[in-house]
């Protein structure tokens, strides 16, 4: 109905879209044609061909048209007809291809009537006008009729000329070609003109705008240029001032120890923290002299000739080679730049005192009442870039302190040698069991800890950063003080490389442990020293390790002859029986309940130990040996052990549920029995320092991390992926929450190898060879038998004795639903493996683990 419509009005239906863009094309490649045509028209180009001889160069060649021939009839034709307004023929049609591909518009009726009235006004002004292109219709051979063409001649001359003049038909004309333009178009000229008005009226404001900005930025700038200047002058004045006041005749004391000053004192007060100290040492003096003791330990030898390390073994401290003294101007001027950050963002600081240390400089500063400390933490990305610094980080506020402290990187760091602390006091202290040097905080103080304080110790951070001369630091540190009897070392080096010029040392118990597979065995022979020690402490009756070593010794007096009695034959054996005090006290053998004379039902003890049996809470052995154990060998004295492992994530990697139970087990309860662990690791994830490690090792050194994740896994918190590397680092002291910074000492390996050749050549290395068997077996067991399947079994039997507090064969029974064989076996390889101890009759196993 819609066709037949359109048909009965005379109007054409709108063509499919398809059609649309063959059509714009088409009227394109046409009007591409026909201008090219004219583009390259010349008379000379016409073909000889009937009637165009007359218009013809006869001269010519023709064919010289990029169209050809028919490129020149054509382009004739639309200047004969048309004169120069033929030029229109192909921009109407390139326009109206645009709008059917592009607008996907109608070009019929009302553009191409547009059109045909813009040819023809155009034809006829230009023959009205022919001043215009005269010398162009000269070119074109068509003088005779003008630049009009034809229909200009025809209707221009005969018609509107002689009707109107040549000024009316200029007038007229000119009026209908705007309006056959805007058909044409279909653009309004007032709308276009309204658009284009409002537009430069926008582009007259935007630039108002800018110029305004332009001289409100310069004006502010002025002010602060002027307000710069202001304090410079201020600051100067300020140094003439100080420069003029009598110099303090006393260094400036923070904490408790004198710190170097720089040669002028000015408000905020600057302190130099990071210039070495010597002390004048005599050659050949040592940190500690021997005291022997005389006493066996676990050694076979006594080393009685055994001399401790001298200062001379570490290189001296060259004052000459250290850096210049802080620039004062500098460390003002930084100061002054963090103070206009803080308070370009509305924050108002007063300038505090200024410290430089080996690594870092902190600037303090005071905040304004009222003011949250929170917020300047906010604002570090801004105060890094406007000092241009590394990495900054912000204390807010102060630990101990009522200001906030903002650390940045010195462009030039100071190392901190091994021998500055050696020689330090606080080294020497007798309140120190095991001094540690550790470094120098921001202040210029010595950080040296005790290990026996601790007791254990946790240090990790990426590699590079500084780790591996800590633990070197840490070693000779011990190596001063200890002599082989007095303290022994088992290291563990899953990296093989590390520890090996250690294993000359006479203080090793083994050599440096490299295979991870004897780690294991390692961590158990030490809880069993441990054990073994605390059931010694307990038979003397003391209480820790210190205890033993300074109670006072029976006399050994010789044995006297004494008649044995004859035996009696109705009175029971007498069997050797010990007090606390090592005394022999009479008493009767062990006799099983029933023998007794409050037991007058033999059967029913007789069924209650059957019962046991069955259920396997009893087992078959009746472990006799566990119910009277065998005397442990007792030591006059016993020696501190320190368990060195250097790398932590191998063994957890191999064998991870066992050497994080022996760990836990040692840093639970080792501390009394005088032993010691040092763990250290370069991949602090929450899978190798777990939680149960780290609730049992609280002192923690962090050197720089990657992420805050890894800084949160070491210390609980943030901080040490704000290191700069190279020594600086993070130190949890024991029984404080308070974060201390500090440089690392430093050790060189040549330092290092001179210590170990000094200990090695005072006594060889003495290996205990029951130990190093222990050790070498301990892999040789049973649980070498073990499946993929067997270890998620003990996995679910752990956690139901750490669940329960008590492990039994009937137990796992019930829970695991196993059968009897397979649930003692369970039992066996938890007991081998030191997670439950030894069976105690019909009563449950104990459960180490918590």
């Amino acid at each position: 109905m819609a066709r037949s419509d359109n048909k009965k009005r005379g109007e054409e239906p709108p063509p499919s879209k398809w059609s649309n863009e063959i059509i714009g094309i088409i009227l394109i490649a046409v009007g591409v044609l026909l201008t090219l045509s004219l583009v390259s028209y010349s008379p000379e180009h016409l073909p000889e061909w009937g009637p165009l001889k007359d218009f013809a160069d006869h001269t010519g060649r023709g064919g010289s048209n990029l169209i050809g021939p028919v490129g020149a009839v054509l382009a004739f034709c639309l200047i004969f007809l048309l004169g120069a307004a033929g030029w229109l023929v192909p921009m109407g049609l390139i326009w109206f291809g645009v709008v059917k591909l592009i607008r996907d518009g109608s070009i019929w009726p009302r553009k191409m009537i547009g059109l045909l009235i813009l040819l023809v006004a155009g034809a006829i002004w230009l023959h009205a006008a022919d001043y215009f292109f005269k010398d162009w219709a000269l070119r074109c051979r068509i003088t005779g009729i003008g630049p009009g063409g034809i229909i200009g001649y025809g209707l221009g001359g005969f018609v509107f000329v002689k009707l109107i003049g040549k000024a009316g038909t200029l007038l007229l004309l000119g009026t209908g070609y705007l309006v056959a333009l805007l058909l044409f178009t279909g653009h309004r000229p007032i709308r276009f003109s309204k658009a284009c008005f409002k537009l430069a009226q926008l582009k007259l404001a935007e630039a108002r705008e800018k110029r305004g900005a332009a001289g409100v930025a310069a004006a502010r700038q002025a002010e602060l240029d002027a307000e710069k200047e202001r304090q410079r002058e201020q600051r100067r004045r300020e140094r003439e001032t100080s420069k003029a006041a009598a110099v303090p005749a006393t260094a400036p004391v923070v904490d408790g120890q004198a710190m170097l000053p720089l040669k002028e004192t000015p408000v905020p007060q600057i302190i130099d923290a990071s210039q070495r100290r010597a002390n004048a040492i005599p050659a050949g003096e040592k940190p500690f002299e021997r005291k022997n003791s005389g006493h066996q330990s676990l050694s076979t030898n006594a080393h009685a000739d055994y001399e401790t390390p001298g200062y001379d073994l570490l290189d001296e401290i060259d004052l000459g080679s250290e850096p210049e003294a802080a620039n004062r101007d500098e460390l003002l001027s930084n100061q002054q730049i963090i103070i206009d950050t803080l308070k370009a963002f509305g924050i108002d600081v007063t300038a505090g005192d200024i410290t430089r240390g080996p690594t870092i400089t902190r600037y303090e500063i005071y905040p304004s009442v009222g003011l949250r400390v929170a917020r300047s933490s906010q604002l570090e990305a801004d105060i890094a870039r406007a000092t241009c610094a590394e990495r900054i980080n912000i204390l807010a506020p102060i630990p101990g302190k009522d200001t906030v402290g903002i650390e940045i990187a010195n462009t030039q760091k100071v190392a901190v040698p091994l021998r500055e602390l050696i020689e330090d006091p606080e080294f020497n202290s007798s309140k120190k069991k095991i001094p540690l040097a550790l470094g120098k905080d921001v202040y210029g103080k010595t950080v040296i800890a005790d290990l026996a304080a601790m007791p254990h110790l946790l240090v990790a951070g990426a590699t590079g950063s500084g780790k591996s001369v800590c633990i070197n630091s840490i070693i000779a540190s011990i190596l001063f003080k200890f002599g082989p009897d007095e303290l022994r070392f088992i290291m563990v080096d899953p990296k093989v490389v590390e520890m090996q010029m250690y294993n000359r040392l006479p203080h090793l118990v083994v050599p440096v442990v490299t295979d991870p597979k004897k780690v294991v065995a390692a961590l158990k022979w030490v809880v069993n020293e441990m054990e073994k020690r605390y059931r010694i402490f307990a038979k003397v009756g003391v209480r820790n390790f210190d205890a033993y070593n300074v109670r006072v010794r029976p006399e050994k007096a010789a044995p006297s002859p004494v008649a044995a009695p004859e035996p009696q034959e109705d009175e029971p054996e007498e069997t050797a029986v010990f007090d606390a005090a090592g005394n022999k006290v009479p008493s009767t053998h062990f006799a099983p309940p029933w023998a007794t004379e409050d037991s007058d039902e033999p059967a029913e003890a007789m069924d209650s130990i059957a019962a046991a049996l069955a259920s396997g809470e009893l087992g078959a052995e009746a472990e006799e040996d566990e119910l009277i154990p065998d005397e442990d060998e007792m030591p006059d004295r016993f020696p501190y052990i320190v368990v060195l492992i250097d790398e932590l994530a191998d063994l957890m990697q191999t064998a991870p549920a066992d050497v994080e139970m022996c760990i836990a087990r040692i840093a639970q309860k080792a501390r009394a029995a005088g032993i010691h662990l040092i763990i250290a690791t370069q991949t602090p994830r929450a899978d190798v320092v777990t939680g149960i490690i780290k609730a049992n090792i609280p002192c923690r050194i962090a050197f720089q991390v990657s992420s805050a994740l890894d800084s949160r896994v070491i210390l609980d918190t943030k901080g040490a992926d704000k290191l700069v590397g190279k020594g600086d680092m993070l130190y949890l002291p024991p029984g404080s929450a308070k974060l201390e910074r500090a440089q690392g000492a430093f050790v060189s390996d040549h330092e290092v190898e001179r210590l170990v050749e000094h200990c090695s050549k005072q006594a060889a290395p003495n290996f205990v060879s029951e130990i190093q068997a222990s050790i070498d077996g301990g892999g040789d067991d049973d649980e070498d038998d073990v499946s993929d399947a067997d270890e998620e079994l003990i996995v679910k039997c752990i956690e139901v004795a750490r669940q329960e507090q008590k492990c039994s064969t009937s137990l796992l029974q019930r829970r695991l639903r196993l059968g009897y064989t397979r649930a003692a076996r369970m039992v066996d390889i938890l007991e081998a493996r030191g997670v439950v101890g030894p069976g105690d009759g019909a009563k449950p196993r104990e459960v180490y683990l918590k």
